[in-house]
């Protein structure tokens, strides 16, 4: 009776570690083989090229290849038109799963604005020189008037004075007004020509 005791213990033994092997291997492989067909394992679409496009027309286009789009930002890109998409993320060709957005950037019409850097009565030519620049403005010219030598008076724009702090469109042309190392007398303004 006890071998049979240890027998039937052995056989209980052995098919609890098959049924548990058969569980570490059969339940993985069934939750594989669900996953390879909810996300379409192996299938993917090409991203067609949408940059230049208008966002209706991108849309239309994207519905064919089964992908969506989201807008995330709008810039200023010279020469393109307003609402026509510069850039695309991913890119166009890139392989990607069905119903992907493809994030958009798309143009603006408006220049972005740049803060004019405390250069008025702050700073001499060159400091203000490198401060501009710095802060993508382009220097038309330098304009020199009675006044401590190179303090910079003034910062013109489209024949504007500007302040600081003021908000004036990326790369617009400033011209310096400075002063020339004479005593500060009114009404004297010299042109000391452009400045590269």
């Amino acid at each position: 009776m006890k071998k049979n005791s240890k027998k039937n213990g052995i056989k209980s033994l052995l098919l609890n570690l098959l049924a548990m092997a058969a569980v570490v291997v059969v339940i993985p492989l069934i939750v594989l083989a669900w996953l390879d067909s909810y996300t379409n394992h192996g299938e993917s679409y090409r991203v067609p090229d949408i940059c230049g496009m208008q966002l209706d027309e991108a849309k239309e286009l994207l519905r064919k290849h089964n992908l969506d789009l989201e807008i995330v930002d709008y810039k200023y890109k010279k020469g393109a038109l307003e609402n026509e998409i510069v850039e695309q993320r991913p890119v166009a060709n890139a392989r990607v799963k069905e119903g992907r957005k493809i994030m958009l950037v798309m143009s603006s019409l408006s220049k972005p604005l740049v803060t004019l850097p405390s250069v008025i009565d702050n700073c001499s030519l060159r400091e203000a020189e490198a401060r501009l620049k710095a802060s993508g403005f382009a220097i038309a010219g330098v304009i020199a008037q009675d006044g401590e030598k190179d303090w910079v008076y003034a910062v013109l724009n489209d024949g504007k004075e500007l302040v600081n702090g003021e908000n004036v469109p990326r790369g617009a042309a400033v011209i310096i007004v400075v002063g020339n190392g004479n005593p500060l007398q009114k009404g004297s303004v010299v042109d000391e020509g452009y400045f590269e």
